[in-house]
This record gives structure tokens, C-alpha cells and sequence, in this order.
């Protein structure tokens, strides 16, 4: 699968959000869309599943453009667009009906994101957490070669957004995922390349370590950290660390859920995404 963007330029009502983007993906992998609020990610996103027609330039999946092409997209976006007032089965029979999948493959999807205990209740009804288990398994319905996650892992306890980078990584080694994530640090444990936009346009498109803006500070929530650890200092309910590298995070976090403490949520605190568009104005 390749994917081509070539001087695209996109927005809403007359007015740009997207200039001139060009780049070109064309290896399977996880690709990390980087940008601040209104950056225009979600406009990128929108115009690579065909929601937002182009002003200029071209998208093209293997040499044609999206309405030629027999490429195979999932989307989840901000709002997971699934029928609100549909009981979880439903929904999940509706989706396998769709993509011509078997009843086995629907019930594996269901089985891989523990849907079973809410099959009988109505989107409606679910947690924020629930829905996006239930969005997520729609997308592992039917052959895709593309997947096109709008930041999945937002507001979202940290065990969903576990199940999100797992999905992430499992499909990576075959099909094209593009994400959006504010996360520097679950960016960079994850993902190889980045496509980093700033005011509507590409500023960076390479590896993940040519945004890495120097040392990590991380904050931690979680309970336990204090009898685990002694070098730290708080802000708010976070627990501070000054670390090297994304490497130096992860086996910060390992040390102490072995010891027993619980995490909450990791927070990039140094924000060095904000430094990497400021140093490319």
C-alpha cells in the first residue's frame, strides 16, 4: 500500500485549514500525526477517508484517488458514529453484515475486547471507556489496509488506552496506522515516524527522534509511587521526574508496578512537541 499526498490543501466554508501538504507513506508502520489544537489534523484525517474534498492537490492510494481506488479504510474519529439507541450486538452483526464477515469473525472481535457483559445494552448506556472498546472492535471487523485513529487514546483511563496502542502495534506490521496523539511520551513508545503539523502545514515528515526535544519530565498519577520511589517532586496530584529518554520512562514505569504501585495516567509535562514548532516557525 502506498499513500500519496501531494500539494493538498483543504478547509471548511472558503477558508484553508490545510496547505500544501505533501508527503508520501509508503511501508506499513505507525505514523504519528503531531500538532497543537487547530493544527489541522483532523481536517488531514477527514480528507483521507473522503468526508472533505481537496481545494488543491491530490490523496492517492496506490496511484488513484479514494473514489477509484480499492483501498480499505477504517476511520475513528472524535465521535465513535455508531447508532446510538442499537444494542452493542446489534451493532457488531450490523458491521459484519456490511463488511461480509462470518459469524466467527464478528464473535472474535467481540471476545478480543471483552464486549460479552454489554452485548444487551444500548450504545447510549455505555461509559466513554465501553464505547471506544465497542468502536474499536468494529474496526477489527472485515480487511483494512489503512487505519485512521483521531486521537483514541484521549481522555481515556489507562487500561482502554492500553487496548488501543496493543490494537495499534498488532496491525502495524501489515497495513498503514495513522494517529493523533497530544501524548509525546505514548508517541514515542509506539510510533516510528511522524507527520507533525503546525498552521495547517507540514513542518516535519521523518523518524520520531527528530522531534525528541532533549530530556523527559513525566508526571505520574497513580498511588503506591511514594514507598516505590524517593526521587521525585509533586505538582498537583502528579508525581515529577526529570528523566533522559522515552526508554528511561518505560523502565521507570516498570520498576514501579513491580513494587506494586498503581498508574494512573503518564503525562509528558516538558511538552516538547510546543518546542519543536517553536524552533520551526
Amino acid at each position: 500500500m502506498k499513500v500519496e499526498v501531494n500539494n493538498f490543501s483543504a478547509g471548511y466554508g472558503g477558508t484553508k485549514v490545510l496547505h500544501n501538504i505533501t508527503f508520501t507513506i509508503s511501508k506499513p508502520g505507525i505514523y504519528v500525526v503531531l500538532g497543537k489544537n487547530g493544527a489541522g489534523k483532523t481536517t488531514l484525517f477527514r480528507s483521507m477517508t473522503g468526508m472533505l474534498p481537496p481545494a488543491t492537490g491530490t490523496i492517492k492510494f496506490n496511484g488513484e484517488t479514494l473514489n477509484n481506488s480499492r483501498v480499505k479504510i477504517a476511520y475513528l474519529g472524535h465521535k465513535d458514529a455508531l447508532p446510538i439507541g442499537m444494542k452493542v450486538k446489534q451493532i457488531m452483526e450490523f458491521y459484519g453484515a456490511v463488511e461480509g464477515a462470518d459469524e466467527n469473525e464478528v464473535n472474535n472481535a467481540i471476545d478480543q475486547y471483552n464486549l460479552t457483559d454489554f452485548l444487551g445494552r444500548t450504545y447510549q448506556n455505555l461509559s466513554q471507556g465501553q464505547r471506544k472498546r465497542v468502536a474499536l472492535a468494529k474496526c477489527l471487523i472485515g480487511h483494512k489496509d489503512i487505519y485512521i485513529l483521531d486521537e483514541p487514546t484521549s481522555n481515556l483511563d489507562p487500561r482502554v488506552s492500553a487496548d488501543i496502542r496493543e490494537f495499534m502495534t498488532s496491525k502495524s506490521n501489515s497495513n498503514i496506522i495513522l494517529y493523533s496523539s497530544h501524548n509525546m511520551f505514548e508517541a514515542t513508545e509506539i510510533g516510528s515516524q511522524v507527520i507533525a503539523i503546525n498552521n495547517g502545514k507540514l513542518v516535519y515528515f521523518g523518524d520520531i527522534s527528530g522531534v525528541d526535544g532533549g530530556n523527559y519530565r513525566i508526571g505520574i498519577r497513580g498511588t503506591g509511587i511514594e514507598s516505590a520511589v524517593t526521587e521525585f517532586h509533586k505538582e498537583g496530584r502528579f508525581y515529577i521526574f526529570d528523566l533522559l529518554s522515552a526508554s528511561e520512562a518505560a523502565e521507570l514505569i516498570s520498576n514501579l508496578t513491580s513494587k506494586g504501585a498503581r498508574i494512573y495516567e503518564v503525562k509528558d509535562m516538558t511538552n516538547p512537541l510546543e518546542r519543536f514548532f517553536d524552533d520551526s516557525n
